[in-house]
């Protein structure tokens, strides 16, 4: 009879049976999140995870989150990942079968996250690439492209016109008017600069997929349908759509959702996010890369002392290492 392995050997065995499952980053993740309920088996020296019972489910809930300080957000990620690890090892026969149904699952409203959530920098790159391949220069694409280039509002991107983008100057120009207004007025006026590639891919949007119509106003918009200008909440739909897991290829890891990547349910789905949560971590991203804040700030039409308070999402450490180069250049 062999020996049931140990709870370094099962994180081991669970992450070797995701791979090909899903994306390498979404690997490194869970076994982040694993590594936490390791160190915890070792200081409780449970070595055999055949004799764990819901009791101690529920006691390491709590230490972890008064062990990071975790968010309600980052502790739902750390447990809905403990609960497909558990279901794993279930199906393996290590433990009960029906411990993973232990693991409580922490209900979150958007209102919770509203301040704090941002899309990663990786998901917003597999994002991109599944569209450059599957749905290439689509409006969806130019949308979503813009919205994380630019770090624009959602209201911001529904105002452009056609005429607002300069492919010879490669850049795209943010203008208040009647109909679409800016949420800072005449102030929020501004051009923006492209890269090579965001704009080659505007051109063959313009050349081979946008809709030729225009606006009540007479206006051509950017983002057009056959009604005229797209409306905010077809772009939020969008936004959901394009940000539930199952549209780059990975799974969700909230067992309850049955979201499909298809417009219809995906704004159901707990880990799709909201145009402003990419606008927020396309500002940190940003910041991350070393561009100056007040760039970041007049590029993403924001005040500083706003930049620091709601959306700048990099940590202290960080910010510090950060300085640090500066200091190492001087």
């Amino acid at each position: 009879m062999s020996r049931n392995p140990d709870p370094e050997e099962c994180q081991s065995m669970y992450l070797e049976s995701r791979k090909g499952e899903v994306r390498e980053s979404t690997l490194k993740t869970h076994k982040y999140r694993l590594n936490h309920f390791v160190r915890w088996c070792g200081q409780n020296n449970i070595e055999d995870l055949s004799g764990l019972k819901p009791l101690d489910v529920e006691r390491y809930k709590n230490w972890r989150r008064k062990d990071g300080d975790l968010s309600k957000s980052a502790l739902k990620g750390q447990l809905d990942t403990l609960r497909v690890f558990l279901r794993y090892l279930g199906r393996l026969g290590i433990v009960d079968s029906e411990l993973c149904e232990s693991v409580p699952s922490v209900k979150m409203k958007r209102s919770d996250e509203v301040n704090s959530r941002k899309i990663s920098e990786d998901n917003a790159r597999a994002i991109l690439e599944t569209l450059d391949r599957y749905h290439y220069a689509t409006v969806e694409h130019v949308w979503f492209l813009l919205a994380w280039r630019t770090s624009a509002r959602v209201g911001a991107l529904r105002s452009l016109d056609v005429d607002d983008y300069d492919s010879d100057d490669q850049f795209i120009h943010f203008r208040e008017r009647d109909g679409t207004n800016l949420k800072n007025g005449p102030s929020g006026e501004r051009p923006v600069a492209l890269s090579d590639e965001t704009c080659a891919i505007i051109d063959d949007y313009l050349e081979h997929h946008r809709i030729t119509n225009t606006d009540q106003h007479g206006r051509e918009p950017l983002f057009s349908s056959k009604q005229g200008r797209v409306h905010r909440n077809t772009m939020r739909r969008w936004c959901y759509t394009l940000t539930c897991p199952s549209f780059r290829g990975d799974e969700c890891e909230t067992e309850e959702c049955n979201s499909q990547s298809d417009g219809k349910t995906s704004h159901k789905c707990d880990d799709s996010v909201s145009p402003h949560a990419v606008r927020r971590g396309s500002i940190t991203h940003f910041l991350r890369k070393d561009m100056p804040e007040k760039m970041v700030s007049d590029r993403a039409d924001v005040s500083e002392d706003v930049l620091e308070k709601h959306y700048d999402r990099r940590s202290q450490t960080e910010k510090m290492e950060q300085r640090r180069d500066y200091l190492d250049n001087i």
